[in-house]
């Protein structure tokens, strides 16, 4: 498996996970002992500040496959689309055809 394939497995199983209620509430239950505990609260907004930017650059780089598909979606969806239509001048051009066949 190549490294990018690797990357991409990694990032979409992250995802769902920590968009989950569960991740929430770790995260819920982490903050309120770290705070009833009385560790150092510096420690604690660097920890978190660091995560943050971790998932924000997970996010995007979800979010940028998720576009990147989107935009070959569509673009398959313009050449069927195109396909179509050309496919129904011929249909019309064969029924012009055939109409002024039978008006003769």
């Amino acid at each position: 498996m190549s490294r990018r394939k690797k990357q991409v497995k990694i990032i979409d199983s992250l995802n769902p996970w920590v968009g989950s209620w569960f991740f929430l509430l770790v995260h819920v239950i982490w903050f309120t002992f770290w705070l009833i505990g009385g560790w150092n609260i510096e420690l604690l907004i660097l920890i978190v500040s660091l995560e943050a930017i971790i998932l924000m650059i997970l996010l995007l780089m979800a979010q940028n496959r998720k576009s990147i598909k989107d935009d070959i979606r569509e673009e398959t969806d313009l050449r069927v689309d195109l396909e179509n239509v050309r496919i129904s001048k011929e249909i019309l051009k064969h029924i012009e055809r055939i109409e002024r066949k039978l008006r003769k």
